[in-house]
């Protein structure tokens, strides 16, 4: 075997060792990518409870004042049937 024959099987090796390298370094930036979004769904359903439990909130004290303004208007006739 002379250099011209193996030439092209040491260019075919390490050709084909860059291309093994360049999929495992792509592999990684996906993998961190996908951390990445992981994450910002934590986020978003993080935010999606608060608001739910902001909205929960803002729902019991329209409901309370409610109950407080028909209270206030029961008082109000009773006080006008006294007089």
């Amino acid at each position: 075997m002379n250099f011209q024959q193996i030439a092209p099987l040491i260019g075919a090796f390490v050709t084909t060792g860059g291309l093994i390298f360049h999929v495992g370094k792509q592999a990684e930036k996906l993998d961190v990518i996908g951390m990445k979004v992981e994450a910002q769904e934590k986020k978003g359903n993080i935010n999606y409870e608060s608001i739910f439990e902001i909205l929960g909130t803002v729902n019991l004290l329209k409901n309370d004042t409610e109950n407080i303004k028909q209270d206030i208007h029961e008082i109000k006739e009773r006080f006008y049937k006294i007089k």
